[in-house]
């Protein structure tokens, strides 16, 4: 479905691109295509042989043959293009994108790893004050409060299917898999703060999202470590366990095995300057090249 430029969501992510921070945009393509090499994501879970190979590129691609391991790499992958332009809306011009579980397509690259996401119609949540909310793809909600949980609302209707058939496919729990789809909304949510200079909004939106009932139980926790604005992650990416043999900057493994569940800030803090160093042992920058991003974040945050 074509959609037109003058869209008041094709209008809000094009405003996006303007909005970056490390490197990262906060728009994303809108409508459906013709371009070769676009998946609906709903084709992606139901086809085990396209799931499959695309796992075994993030493997080949990060030097695991462990399927837990290209499962965790490849939600992360996943869960950041998705959630940034989702939240970036959000966050800067009070619009939820809500494309539903079935609204998104996934662009493999040659070598199988995911290089970008569209969203493939314009359905969006707004507050009655928004000029575009009697929009027909518009649904308006009360205040702010609802806006911010109506993103909750879609991104476990979106992400339960993923993380039940990454499950099946590769053994990886379902908590663990939840806690980095929780981690990279967390940090999604921060850097469309950071890039649209509504920090407060995006962190009180966090906090909503984020800190409720499961599935997504996982409350944000934002620090800064060697002078960077982070979230201390609640769940390991298994990034340690590819062939960068190194943990993240904020990896739960960072901690002692006494309290795996308590992220130490002093811990991360005395481990930064050697940590925040760009590095093959980066979960961002695996991110980054599965997104196609011009620039490589430094760290996973």
């Amino acid at each position: 479905m074509a959609i037109a430029s003058s869209h008041p969501l094709a209008a809000t992510l094009r405003r996006g691109r303007a909005r970056t921070y490390r490197g990262w945009h906060l728009g994303v393509a809108l409508g459906t295509t013709t371009e070769p090499g676009w998946v609906p994501v709903a084709r992606l879970l139901d086809d085990a042989r396209l799931l499959d190979d695309a796992l075994a590129a993030v493997g080949h691609e990060v030097g695991s043959p462990r399927r837990d391991v290209q499962a965790s790499l490849l939600l992360e992958s996943y869960t950041w293009q998705l959630v940034l332009p989702l939240a970036g809306a959000l966050v800067a011009e009070s619009r939820m994108p809500n494309p539903g579980p079935r609204g998104t397509a996934l662009r493999l690259a040659d070598d199988g790893l995911p290089c970008g996401i569209r969203l493939l119609h314009g359905r969006f949540v707004a507050l009655p004050e928004d000029p575009a909310s009697d929009h027909p793809d518009a649904d308006a909600v009360a205040d702010r409060s609802l806006l911010d949980l109506c993103l909750r609302s879609a991104l476990i209707a979106h992400f339960e299917p993923f993380v039940q058939t990454l499950n099946a496919a590769s053994g990886r729990s379902r908590r663990a898999l939840w806690r980095t789809v929780a981690d990279r909304t967390a940090t999604a949510l921060l850097y469309a703060g950071l890039a649209s200079d509504r920090s407060a909004a995006a962190h009180a939106a966090a906090e909503r999202i984020l800190a409720r009932e499961p599935p997504l139980q996982q409350p944000p926790r934002y620090t800064e470590i060697g002078g960077r604005p982070v979230h201390l992650r609640h769940g390991c990416c298994l990034w340690w366990r590819t062939a960068a043999a190194t943990t993240c900057l904020t990896c739960p493994l960072r901690v002692s095995r006494e309290d795996r569940a308590l992220l130490c800030v002093e811990r991360a803090e005395r481990t930064a300057p050697e940590a925040v160093r760009p590095s093959t042992g980066d979960v961002d920058e695996y991110v980054a090249r599965a997104a196609g991003s011009a620039v490589a974040p430094a760290s996973g945050g």
